[in-house]
């Protein structure tokens, strides 16, 4: 099955530099790339990168669940907001509804670093 994925983050350090490797490697084939983006200069490096732009409210649960439907969203790099998981759990709840739906396998990956100087 081919996933399509969402990077969120995509404008960040960590985000970014995953989405540049997505773009150079040699990977098994997906649908599409989605990058969670906020700005009309963030779109534009993630388009060539390869990567959809998507904008949208990562509290809304509204918002996230018709972006992860439509798009029919499989897998959720999720790289931002590691202070709180409310965002996180909106995310995982649209994901289960996908799967309800499709029968696609899903998942959700979450990544956070610190940084200390």
């Amino acid at each position: 099955m081919s996933h399509n994925i969402l990077l969120t983050g995509a404008s960040g350090y960590l985000g970014g530099d995953l989405l540049a490797e997505l773009a150079s490697t040699d990977l098994p084939e997906y649908g599409k790339l989605f990058a969670l983006i906020r700005s009309s200069e963030q779109a534009d490096a993630v388009k060539q990168l390869g990567a959809e732009p998507l904008t949208l409210d990562v509290y809304n649960e509204d918002a996230v669940r018709e972006a992860v439907l439509s798009h029919e969203i499989t897998v959720v790099l999720f790289l931002i907001n590691a202070v709180s998981s409310a965002s996180q759990k909106l995310f995982i709840k649209a994901l289960g509804e996908l799967k309800k739906k499709t029968g696609s396998d899903v998942h959700f990956l979450h990544v956070w670093v610190i940084v200390r100087k």
